[in-house]
């Protein structure tokens, strides 16, 4: 079915318009807000050991669909740690596929060339100005290679939350990958798919300060600052008719 009409939502395809206040505040509008924002925060606690990762993924795929239906409680329960596990395998699972290439391709290049110039240094006789040589190539060679992979991070980061969109609507692992139709929602939706990334940098800003509740309000602000991106980014699929149409 097509994403429900909701009085406190937008019209499902229409234009998307973020709301500075409403994309801050929403979370708390929640009755149950500092139980849902703790229990987020101590499975983001728990990311330290991995296994929180899944759950944390799995409640952004569930409130990424609920406020994509503009529920007036976008916020999901606790209360079916099994299934947000579930559903978060394959969210961190995309994840992995799309970042470990980004290690490991310049980490194999950069291994065969400390190789290649070390061998290279050892033919010549081990001289100094060789070695100097064959040092200076290989600092140019990490310098670029540094370059490079942080360029690729840069986009990968910003392609990443149309994947995670499309991955949750559809429920297909495949759509992450989809990379043409992933690109397409951007280019469509693009100030508001940019306000959407903006206002999670801004909130994530904002959860750095958690530390003055006693460090351990650092993980729930954290946890927040994912809700803020989740919600923004359901609210910028629910404008796109493209996309509500493919859902139906």
């Amino acid at each position: 079915m097509p994403f429900p009409e909701d009085r406190d939502a937008p019209p499902a395809g229409a234009p998307a318009t973020l709301d500075f206040a409403q994309v801050f505040r929403f979370a708390f509008d929640d009755p149950d807000w500092i139980k849902k924002m703790l229990l987020g925060g101590l499975f983001t606690l728990l990311g330290v050991l991995i296994v929180g990762v899944f759950f944390v993924s799995g409640y952004v795929v569930r409130l990424v669909r609920r406020s994509a239906k503009g529920e007036v409680r976008p916020l999901p329960e606790w209360d079916d740690l099994g299934g947000l596990f579930g559903e978060g395998v394959p969210v961190v699972g995309a994840y992995l596929a799309h970042v470990l290439p980004l290690v490991l391709v310049p980490l194999c290049v950069l291994i065969a060339s400390a190789v290649v110039f070390g061998g290279t240094a050892s033919l010549a006789g081990r001289s100094e100005e060789v070695a100097g040589v064959m040092g200076a190539m290989l600092s140019l060679v990490i310098l670029g290679l540094y370059a490079v992979f942080m360029l690729a991070m840069l986009a990968l980061m910003f392609y990443l939350p149309a994947a995670l969109v499309r991955l949750s609507l559809f429920s297909r692992f495949g759509a992450a990958f989809e990379w043409r139709d992933n690109l397409a929602f951007i280019r469509r939706n693009l100030g508001q798919y940019l306000l959407a990334i903006g206002f999670y940098l801004i909130a994530s800003f904002i959860a750095q300060f958690g530390v003055i509740l006693c460090f351990v309000g650092v993980f729930p602000a954290s946890f927040w600052s994912v809700c803020v991106l989740a919600f923004g980014l359901g609210r910028v699929a629910r404008g796109d008719a493209e996309l509500n149409r493919a859902v139906a």
